[in-house]
């Protein structure tokens, strides 16, 4: 009988083979698996017959590789569905799109990466979820600064101390500078990129707090380099806190 110990290490491993899936890698084999988290192959074939036997991976008969099954999908799309901040936040989401006719993100903070909860408007057809649960680098985004920005010091060290990988020729990837801007935007109490994660694109983010004063999220709007002007980032930034305070107020953060 297999002890308590190894049950937990096979849980473990699971839960790694899947993390490894994501949208730079959507479909891998034993092999790939086995050099990327250092277990034995015959492992990690033991592990993806439970894991597709469950319908968390699916198996290809033709090239033998796996993906992530359909049982991902609807575990994520009840967590998606019953997040409260997304809940209670989405109606004034809506309206805030509305107001500033831009782009507008919600987005929480996840080991050094930023994941999003809500992007309005939705994409069309394929695309739809193309932002909706995507995780990309803190270092790069308005809504990823700003919630490294409110990390304690070992977060924020564990993170700077780390290969910081240009997005464009225009991301921070010096330690330093990114420390001197983080302690900047938590001064401040927001954040401004321009061109940092897309070219021609410039976004603006702020916090959003709990019951406790805690930074919980991140909101943001997103436009176009013309757009995001002097003036018209300061309108935006008005707007923005006058939307995070309601959906603070909604989340019980503040009175």
């Amino acid at each position: 009988m297999a002890r308590p110990q190894e049950h937990l290490s096979s849980v473990h491993n699971a839960i790694r083979i899947l993390q490894e899936f994501s949208d730079d890698t959507p479909v891998m084999g034993i092999s790939e698996l086995s050099a990327r988290l250092g277990l034995a192959k015959s492992t990690i074939y033991r592990l993806l017959q439970t894991l597709s036997e469950t319908g968390l991976v699916d198996k290809d008969v033709h090239s033998r590789k796996y993906r992530l099954g359909i049982g991902m999908f609807v575990i994520g799309s009840v967590v998606y569905r019953s997040t409260e901040i997304r809940v209670k936040a989405f109606p004034l989401l809506v309206d805030l799109m509305t107001r500033v006719r831009r782009i507008v993100r919600l987005a929480i903070y996840d080991g050094g990466s930023v994941v999003y909860l809500c992007k309005l408007p939705e994409d069309k057809e394929t695309r739809m979820f193309s932002s909706i649960g995507k995780r990309v680098p803190c270092h790069s985004t308005a809504v990823g600064k700003l919630l490294l920005a409110y990390q304690d010091k070992d977060e924020i060290d564990r993170v700077l101390g780390r290969s910081l990988k240009p997005v464009t020729s225009n991301t921070i990837t010096s330690p330093g500078e990114l420390r001197d801007q983080l302690h900047h935007i938590r001064s401040v109490g927001y954040s401004v990129t321009y061109e940092e994660s897309t070219y021609g694109i410039c976004s603006l983010a702020v916090p959003v707090y709990d019951e406790s004063h805690n930074v919980i999220a991140a909101l943001s709007v997103t436009g176009s380099k013309d757009q995001f002007l002097p003036t018209e980032v300061r309108e935006y930034l008005n707007i923005l806190r006058m939307y995070s305070r309601l959906i603070s107020e909604q989340l019980g953060g503040l009175e």
